[in-house]
């Protein structure tokens, strides 16, 4: 127990990226950069790089390449995906970074099929989500979700809220509508709406988890854009959510080997270089673009900055001060992943057994923040060998993360793991995943603080991207790698006509 592992990328062998793309150096004229395997050319296509190898930086590389931009992408870690990362746990590869794809959302689909595994898509089971509460586990409501309940009735029935708090949450439709002037907290707002017991009894475990953050200090424009532009046209939340019918149910999936094998596939494609190890030391402005520095020159016509928000600060500080300023304000809280193999009848007669999924809120005084029944959820990982889990825990008022062992976080997901189920065994195998900073919060104000650096950036070809700026999960890393290889390539092309 407690044999910790590396992230791997998606084969399971922890194939390393060089077996992948064997990519030599190449010196072309005042600059250096890498090719494939072919004879240096000359160079007429304009020139960027991404700094950031993470899922956003590699589709904004892809969708630059599609362009006919030459890209590089650089990456300070070993390995490229970010929180595409897959560890192996009792022999299985098992995800410990994002760990499910929603594919009726824009663009999943198209990035699956560009990364060619479509075929190696796998269907979650369907399976209940359950809710920790003093008085055990409940079933979370059906229409709830992290920007509040579409169904009051599925509530009332959950034995989740108290009579008062029911009372309270049925009375939405009757509350009266305040305007809302500026950003506000989600917390705050769907407190107004339904009653504080249901923000800190549902919602707080939804999107708090989501996050990894406060809903009291999370931006209801930022974190829950829908959810926002609702609250701004409609005077009852229930009513208007009540009125649009009920959504067709999401279909989430994963990839067999995992998700880390969408980050391989980008990275391989042979239109776009990629460093690792490669961390960038400092960007400055020439006559005719930016010099790149990782040790030797790279001489680029625009810069993609998909890495976090402090990290880009520091980078733009001297070409930008003022684009920096405002990104330094921007927070990101620490988790660590567990994923542990249990015996495979250890919660065999529990009322956990047969969930998916298990939430629990911060009024709990929580250790534990989530867990994923992985051999419940995921029919390829349930092999009768033994019982998969996904932990996850943030810092605590006791002591933050980074001040325990990966034993004693072990120890912390597994003890909280063992309150809200009641499992007896130990895991017999584990590894610990940490994300030191690794959880952007969307807070009040972000919206303001973000358009703020991107003013301070307009008539330069360098763009902000990444789960800092434009939010957490594969659908905004989505959509931040498409808005940003559009703005990278309106930059170059006002810069060519003005030259």
């Amino acid at each position: 127990m407690g044999v910790l592992l590396p992230c791997v990328l998606g084969d399971g062998r922890g194939t390393t990226l060089s077996e992948v793309l064997s990519v030599p150096e190449v010196r072309g004229a005042g600059r250096t950069f890498l090719e494939p395997d072919r004879e240096a050319v000359a160079v007429t296509e304009p020139r960027v790089a991404v700094v950031g190898g993470g899922v956003t930086g590699l589709l904004a590389a892809a969708h630059l390449a599609d362009a006919d931009a030459e890209v590089t992408v650089l990456e300070a870690s070993d390995r490229v995906g970010g929180q595409l990362c897959t560890g192996l746990v009792g022999g299985q590869p098992v995800d410990l970074g994002a760990e499910a794809l929603h594919l009726g959302a824009p663009g999943v689909a198209e990035l699956i099929e560009r990364a060619g595994l479509t075929a190696d898509l796998v269907d979650a089971r369907p399976g209940p989500t359950m809710v920790a509460t003093r008085r055990g586990l409940r079933q979370l409501p059906g229409g709830m979700g992290p920007s509040g309940p579409s169904r009051l009735w599925p509530v009332a029935t959950s034995r989740i809220l108290s009579l008062r708090g029911l009372v309270r949450a049925a009375a939405e439709p009757a509350v009266r509508s305040s305007d809302l002037d500026g950003d506000v907290a989600v917390g705050e707002y769907l407190a107004r709406r339904f009653g504080r017991e249901l923000v800190d009894r549902l919602l707080d475990p939804l999107l708090g988890n989501l996050h990894a953050g406060d809903v009291d200090r999370l931006s209801l424009a930022a974190a829950t854009p829908q959810l926002d532009r609702l609250a701004r046209q409609h005077r009852s939340l229930v009513l208007a959510r009540r009125g649009g019918g009920r959504a067709a149910p999401p279909r989430f999936a994963t990839v067999v080997g995992g998700l880390s094998r969408i980050a391989t596939a980008l990275a391989a494609d042979p239109r776009i270089v990629v460093r690792t190890s490669t961390p960038v030391q400092a960007v400055r402005r020439t006559a005719a673009g930016y010099l790149v520095d990782v040790g030797v020159p790279l001489e680029v016509d625009a810069v993609v900055f998909a890495l976090p928000a402090r990290s880009c600060a520091t980078l733009l500080e001297p070409l930008a001060p003022r684009a920096a300023e405002p990104l330094r304000e921007l927070r990101a809280n620490s988790v660590a992943t567990v994923a542990a193999a249990y015996p495979r009848g250890a919660l065999r007669g529990l009322p956990a057994a047969d969930a998916n999924g298990i939430l629990v809120p911060r009024s709990l005084g929580r250790p534990l923040n989530a867990a994923t029944l992985l051999t419940n959820k995921w029919p390829h990982l349930d092999d009768g060998g033994s019982f998969l889990v996904r932990l996850s825990v943030g810092d605590d008022a006791e002591r933050p993360l980074g001040q325990r062992s990966d034993a004693q976080v072990l120890d912390l997901a597994h003890a909280g793991f063992a309150r809200i189920t009641g499992i007896a065994s130990p895991p017999l195998d584990a590894t610990v995943q940490r994300w030191q900073r690794g959880m952007p919060q969307l807070e009040v104000g972000h919206r303001d603080r973000l358009g703020e650096a991107r003013r301070q950036l307009e008539g330069e070809a360098l763009v902000l991207a990444g789960a800092s700026c434009d939010g957490v999960g594969i659908i905004n890393c989505i959509r931040s790698a498409e808005a940003s290889a559009a703005r990278t390539l309106e930059q170059l092309e006002r810069r060519r006509v003005a030259a």
